[in-house]
């Protein structure tokens, strides 16, 4: 579980503007970076925490803040088949656009930028450290990073000119548009299949499923690297049918040689 970035937090400026949204009547905006289309008004700041509408602009308060920057290997992803054994440098910021109720990283995913201490580094920034650290890639994890993505963008984009590896870990609940922009600039993608029915991603995740079926496939035919994990939380996901369902579509859709990983959890949910 990794820790906060040491430093004090700073007052929560950017301007960097967002990509990916719509401005409405009224100077309200409507985010198009994931499922949730959120009609942001003025002044307020959509389910994710991260992206705020200012005066009829959307904006990232998160662009720059990380509130975490560590290294570990490459398997803590756990991505295991993508340039096995080397290290990476790991960047997250607060929040998510996902309330799973049993996140093993709640103090992160679960907080907005306010509420956590963060360091201000810019995209040139987190490149240079991980060359400086002699480090393989960067990778973005921890928290979900569909809700920093002008800096996860931003940051892959230098990496890739400078000879670094990137990857992401994430939950795979993002609009077709900007994953495919995204993929550009990326070299491995592992996504959190948390289960396989409707009613465990409502119940449990606020989420959806078929979106993220939807990003499965479009990561497997545009031919990035992609690996899948899914977490068995006792009595939510661990029915033996739902997870025999979900290995045939990966099959069917995906390939038998897509990696796909069974992790075990004790979480219980009251």
């Amino acid at each position: 579980m990794p820790n906060e970035s040491e430093g004090k937090s700073s007052p929560v400026t950017s301007d960097r503007e967002a990509m990916f949204y719509k401005k409405l009547d009224e100077q309200k905006v409507q985010c198009l970076l994931c499922p949730r289309e959120c009609v942001i008004h003025k002044g307020k700041r959509g389910f994710c925490r991260n992206r705020e509408n200012q005066n009829g602009k959307l904006y990232s308060v998160v662009y720059g803040n990380p509130c975490v920057v560590d290294v570990g290997p490459i398997e803590k992803a756990p991505i295991y088949h993508f340039f096995p054994g080397h290290f990476r440098l790991c960047i997250t910021c607060a929040s998510c656009n996902l309330r799973c109720k049993y996140c093993q990283n709640w103090h992160l995913s679960q907080k907005s930028l306010e509420e956590l201490s963060f360091h201000s580094y810019p995209p040139f920034q987190i490149v240079l450290q991980a060359k400086k650290q002699g480090l393989n890639s960067v990778s973005f994890t921890y928290t979900e990073p569909t809700v920093y993505y002008e800096y996860l963008y931003d940051i892959s984009t230098i990496a890739k000119q400078e000879g670094l590896w990137t990857s992401i870990v994430s939950n795979g609940y993002i609009q077709k548009a900007p994953l495919l922009k995204l993929l550009k600039v990326l070299d491995a993608v592992k996504i959190d299949l948390k289960g396989f029915s409707e009613k465990f991603y409502e119940e449990v995740s606020s989420a959806t499923l078929k979106p993220v079926l939807e990003s499965l496939l479009t990561v497997k035919k545009e031919g990035t690297w992609l690996e899948i994990v899914n977490l068995i939380v006792p009595t939510l996901n661990d029915d033996p049918k739902m997870i025999d369902q979900m290995c045939q579509w990966i099959r069917e859709n995906l390939g038998p040689d897509t990696p796909s990983i069974l992790r075990g959890s004790f979480r219980t949910i009251n």
